[in-house]
């Protein structure tokens, strides 16, 4: 199994996903999270669209918050972004769009994907801003928790937005807020 833990250089277009370097495992299990994700959400959404557009959005969406989950959590991502603050905070500032996106595929569903989606963007600016790597971790694992014990309480949602919310807060709070490195 040596061949995948051999690091291979990124091309350049995907270094703010994967960093200048990553393991072939690590790319086999981000993408294959992704892949996966992607065919349980638009099962579990099978029903809520007449438009085929909006599928081919929410793919992509599921595509890049869950592989982003496991990316995140990887070498050649956290070395990429440890020292990088002004790229950190343009990470952070882009994964507004991903909420917005959400209300429009799913109208019914504004208030529990405004509330959790606006707190996983506060606690990920607090955990990125607490300049103690050690306390990070404790810190996001709490405001993980909360987070995702918070999206349990907003009302009810489809699964399928429930599903993208708490990978967001994972993504966000958890995986990348925290300086693993």
């Amino acid at each position: 199994m040596e061949i995948l833990e051999k690091k291979i250089s990124i091309p350049l277009a995907l270094h703010e996903l994967h960093g200048k370097q990553s393991t072939i495992l690590d790319l086999l299990l981000t993408y294959t999270i992704a892949v996966f994700s992607v065919i349980v959400a638009l099962y579990l959404a099978s029903h809520s669209f007449d438009e085929i557009h909006k599928f081919i959005v929410l793919g992509i969406l599921v595509f890049d918050l869950s592989g982003g989950v496991v990316s995140n959590f990887t070498e050649g991502t956290a070395t990429y972004y440890h020292d990088k603050p002004k790229a950190r905070f343009i990470f952070i500032a882009l994964h507004v769009i991903q909420p917005l996106v959400l209300i429009w595929l799913f109208t019914d569903n504004i208030i529990g994907i405004a509330v959790v989606s606006t707190y996983a963007l506060i606690a990920t600016v607090i955990i990125n801003h607490t300049k103690e790597h050690p306390k990070q971790r404790v810190h996001g694992a709490f405001l993980t928790v909360v987070g995702l014990t918070i999206s349990f309480l907003v009302g009810e949602m489809q699964p399928v937005v429930h599903l993208m919310l708490m990978l967001l807060v994972v993504k966000l709070v958890m995986a990348f807020a925290i300086r693993w490195k």
